[in-house]
C-alpha cells in the first residue's frame, strides 16, 4: 500500500505520491465539501492508477464535528455567501498550495487536475475561471458557481480552452438541479463549454458518476 504523508503547504492535507515518480505522471488535488475534510475524497484515491500522485486539500474555516469550509453559507439561500472574501482568500491558499506541491514533490505542472464536490466543486470551478492555463482538467461534482457575479475577474479569451466536468444529481436537494443548469448556462455565456452529465442521484457520487469521470480523466491525461 502506497505510504501516505503530509506537506508543508497554506493548506492541511494527505498526499499518496504516484509509485514511480516521471514527468509523465498527472496529479489530482481534491477539494471537499462544506463540513467535510480531507479525509472525505482522499478515499477516491484507490481509483486513481499508481501512475497518478494524489493530494487532498482541508479548508480552514470551522463548522462542526470536524468539519471544514471554504466559505461560510446562509442555509436559507446558497447562491449567496455571506463573506465572498473568503471564497477569494481560499482561492490564493488553493493555488499556492499547488504551487508549492509542484516545486516539492516535483510534479509536472502541464498534468495538473483539480476535483471538487460540492462547495468544493464551486471552488474548482473558480480556480479553474481564474487560473485557465494552470490545470489539465477540472472536475466539479455536485457544485453550482454564480458565474455572472465573478465575469469580471475572468479572462473570456482564456477560459475557451478549459477542461471542465460537471456532474450533478437529479435528485439533489442541497444543490438543486436548476442550480447546476444555472451555473452551466453560465459557464456556456463566457464561452466554457463543460462535459455536463445527470445521474439519477441526490448529493452524492454515485458509481455511473465515477465511472464518467475516471474515462474522463484519464483520457484527458493521455493529451
Amino acid at each position: 500500500m502506497a505510504e501516505i504523508t503530509q506537506i508543508d503547504l497554506p493548506l492541511k492535507n494527505l498526499v499518496r505520491e504516484a509509485e514511480k515518480g516521471t514527468n509523465e505522471n498527472s496529479t489530482i488535488f481534491f477539494l471537499h465539501g462544506f463540513g467535510s475534510n480531507m479525509q472525505d475524497l482522499f478515499g477516491l484515491t484507490q481509483f486513481f492508477g499508481k501512475e497518478w500522485n494524489c493530494i487532498s486539500l482541508e479548508a480552514s474555516i470551522p463548522t462542526h464535528y470536524n468539519g471544514w469550509a471554504w466559505a461560510e453559507l446562509d442555509p436559507s439561500n446558497i447562491r449567496e455567501l455571506p463573506r465572498p472574501e473568503q471564497f477569494r482568500i481560499h482561492h490564493d491558499k488553493v493555488i499556492e498550495s499547488i504551487e508549492k506541491s509542484v516545486d516539492l514533490l516535483d510534479l509536472e505542472p502541464k498534468r495538473i487536475a483539480l476535483l471538487g464536490f460540492s462547495q468544493g466543486a464551486s471552488m474548482s470551478i473558480y480556480c479553474g475561471l481564474r487560473n485557465p492555463n494552470m490545470f489539465r482538467s477540472i472536475v466539479a461534482l455536485c457544485g453550482y458557481l454564480p458565474v455572472d457575479k465573478i465575469r469580471s475577474e475572468v479572462d473570456l479569451e482564456l477560459v475557451k480552452k478549459i477542461n471542465l466536468f460537471m456532474g450533478n444529481g437529479r435528485l439533489d436537494m442541497v444543490v438543486p438541479i436548476s442550480l447546476a443548469h444555472s451555473s452551466r448556462d453560465g459557464l456556456l455565456s463566457i464561452g466554457v463549454s463543460p462535459n455536463y452529465s445527470e445521474y439519477d442521484s441526490e448529493h452524492t457520487i454515485p458509481n455511473d458518476c465515477l465511472n464518467d469521470v475516471m474515462e474522463w480523466l484519464n483520457r484527458k491525461s493521455e493529451h
